[in-house]
């Protein structure tokens, strides 16, 4: 992140980015909203209590773990033929997605693109491991590593490849088994886009694809037709893994080489789950608008650092500015009252809210007291591993229940107040970009600009911070990610009245 400044402003650098977000390293990680308590019916309330916020590790890290169930039961068919098959459980996996993938698009294809038939391919597919002749494989790699580490489509030869030796057990270790099937579905994206004769720079290319893959996940939800029974969970380690495949922060999108930021590429997959194959076909330069953006020199040199310190006193101050701008258009004149200051706490000296000590929650919104409460002695540090703005995005959170609160309209339930408070902070995170910021008073007033990669970094919370019971009370983190991209692409406005 950065210190705000209109566009052509002197560059004032103090931002944290962390190069490699490696969420399973974050597997003991995890959030949860708690069921608030009640200490007094007739302090103002959101959600009908008095504190409200999330539990994170407090009981301890039962279930932060990746989910690695096999999300299919089910025998590989046996006329799907895999090349150098080695009877792998990932080319198990592997098999079962081949199916209900050509199943998929022989339905859809035709619904998709004006009644023409699907074509299946011709060239098969492949596993790849370090033992093979290149010669043998598909699109005939000069050499093994080019391959390793990687999954792809031949167009060439109209056949779809995969590393079962490093790539994929990797993936499904990280992000759990039925990434294998999304990677490939992703694949097969690029197989329809040879079947279109597509022909658009990289970046849309990939984020096709990924919006390709998205729809058939929502089939595999949806349909009781699918090889694969998919729960909330390994839906949300899946996604994870589709962010993990972003672009290096920096990279811009006209590059030849672009695949997209992690918040596109999040952004793209849920596209296709929500809105289907129809709108994926519409992918075009410009729809959607990727949200990436290069560092600036000092960037370059400091890949964005921001010290922990300085995230967590500039992000308080950025959310009172921008809500004192903001609230009063949303709330027909009426002005945001600020915060009272943040409190930081460890477990072993927990703060008051309403006269009582907080002991169940690691970050929370006292309603009463009208302050954000945050353990600064393990949870925030941790949330700091994935880079500041991960940080800012939970603070973030609070402040968007707040808002509802100041709004005087709780919702009545803890899955939706979650995602509206998701939504402000996109809405808030939005108004942050490159370029929002038009003046130089505005640019102070919201104190803080996002730096390439942070919206990636909220993301990556709002996925990696979650355990089941924070599904069953807030909704899958998919929800929450997808709420948060509302906010950050339409604004505040669009966060009022949204249902998950």
């Amino acid at each position: 992140m950065s210190v705000a400044r209109p566009a052509g402003a002197e560059t004032g650098t103090e931002r944290r980015r962390v190069l490699a977000v490696v969420l399973a390293a974050l597997a003991t990680v995890v959030a949860s909203c708690g069921v608030a308590v009640s200490y007094d019916d007739s302090a103002r309330v959101v959600d009908d209590s008095v504190v409200t916020g999330d539990d994170f590790d407090a009981g301890g890290p039962d279930s932060g773990d990746t989910d690695t169930s096999t999300p299919t039961t089910l025998e590989p068919p046996t006329d799907v033929v895999i090349h150098n098959d080695t009877g792998s459980e990932i080319n198990r996996i592997a098999a079962n997605a081949i199916r209900d993938l050509e199943n998929f698009w022989v339905a859809t294809y035709p619904a998709t693109f004006d009644g023409e038939t699907y074509q299946p391919l011709s060239g098969g597919y492949w596993a790849i491991n370090r033992k093979l002749a290149t010669s043998t494989l598909p699109c005939r790699p000069t050499d093994i590593n080019q391959v390793l580490n990687n999954a792809y489509y031949c167009g060439f030869d109209d056949a779809i490849a995969w590393d079962e030796e490093l790539l994929m057990p990797s993936l499904a270790a990280e992000f759990g088994d039925f990434t294998v099937a999304v990677v490939l579905a992703h694949e097969w994206g690029h197989a329809i886009q040879e079947r279109r004769a597509m022909d658009e720079p990289t970046v849309v290319m990939e984020l096709q694809a990924d919006c390709y893959a998205g729809a058939w996940v929502q089939h595999v939800v949806s349909s009781g037709e699918s090889r694969f029974e998919v729960n909330t969970e390994q839906l949300d380690q899946a996604l994870a893994g589709v962010l993990s495949l972003r672009d290096a922060p920096g990279a811009e999108a006209d590059d030849p080489n672009a695949h997209g930021s992690g918040f596109d590429r999040v952004s793209a997959f849920q596209s296709g789950f929500e809105e289907g194959a129809g709108r994926c076909r519409q992918f075009r330069v410009g729809d959607p608008q990727p949200y990436q953006f290069p560092f600036d020199d000092e960037d370059f040199i400091t890949q964005g650092d921001m010290e922990y310190s300085e995230i967590k006193e500039k992000a308080f101050g950025s959310l009172d500015g921008y809500w004192a701008d903001v609230f009063p258009a949303l709330s027909g004149g009426k002005a945001w009252t600020p915060m009272e200051p943040a409190r930081a706490f460890t477990t072993e000296d927990p703060p008051e809210c309403a006269g009582r000590e907080v002991t169940q929650y690691r970050l929370f919104l006292c309603v009463p007291d009208r302050y954000v409460g945050y353990d600064d002695g393990e949870t925030m540090p941790r949330a700091y591993e994935l880079g500041d703005f991960a940080v800012a995005a939970l603070f973030g959170t609070q402040y968007g229940l707040e808002v509802q609160d100041q709004l005087q309209r709780p919702p009545g339930d803890e899955i939706t107040a979650t995602v509206r408070a998701d939504c402000f902070t996109g809405a808030w995170a939005g108004a942050l970009l490159p370029g929002a910021q038009v003046d130089e008073a505005t640019a102070r007033k919201y104190v803080l600009g996002l730096s390439s990669g942070d919206l990636d970094e909220a993301v990556a919370v709002m996925l990696t911070f979650r355990t089941d019971s924070d599904r069953e009370r807030q909704g899958p983190g998919f929800a929450r990610v997808k709420a948060f991209r509302t906010g950050v692409v339409d604004g505040a406005g669009a966060c009022i009245d949204l249902t998950a």
